[in-house]
């Protein structure tokens, strides 16, 4: 047997709520809903698009920047091989400068009659050819009676030599030189062993 106290009756039901919007999760457990925009949105979309179009002219400033870097380097470049060259012809040009005398003086040397007068006029170019020279910084590596350096000496023979210390250069077949430290051409000498 079923007791009334447990049937309800059918009048009384309770009319169903209306559906809320689903709510959505943003951080930190609070809720919002989707239908509605939060407060600000909008002038954070524009602050963000403000940003973008800094960053943009800001990009555009240094790519200006970069290419004008670069077109500068290019004339830098430029101008540097220019003045090499033009370094290169007015060294050119004061070496033979200096050296014209010198060839008058062999001009004349080739006129002039054959003789003692002769000897002295060439032997007095040769003395001029080796000061101008020595003026534009070349020096002659020094070698016979020294010991010999294969930094600066170019042995092309050996001999038993009496009197003479080893590796002495006893006789130089032609003479070496150098500008300032550095060798343009060795000296090419005999060494006693």
């Amino acid at each position: 047997m079923e007791k009334e106290t447990d049937k309800k009756p059918a009048d009384t039901a309770q009319p169903e709520p209306s559906p809320a919007p689903e709510p959505t999760e943003e951080k930190g457990g609070r809720q919002k809903r989707k239908d509605k925009e939060p407060k600000g949105s909008g002038a954070r979309l524009a602050a963000l698009e403000q940003e973008a179009e800094n960053l943009k002219k800001e990009l555009a400033e240094q790519k200006d920047a970069y290419q004008r870097m670069l077109a500068e380097y290019a004339n830098y470049k430029r101008r540097t091989e220019q003045e090499k060259e033009q370094i290169g012809l007015y060294t050119k040009a004061d070496l033979l400068k200096q050296l014209l005398p010198t060839i008058d003086n062999l001009e004349r040397a080739v006129d002039a009659p054959p003789g003692d007068e002769y000897k002295t006029g060439v032997d007095m170019t040769i003395r001029q050819f080796h000061e101008a020279l020595t003026a534009m910084g070349l020096e002659e590596i020094p070698a016979e009676q020294h010991p010999f350096d294969p930094e600066v000496h170019h042995a092309v023979m050996r001999e038993d030599a009496d009197g003479v210390e080893p590796d002495t250069v006893t006789e130089v077949y032609q003479k070496g030189y150098r500008v300032a430290g550095r060798v343009l051409r060795p000296a090419m000498v005999k060494v006693a062993n």
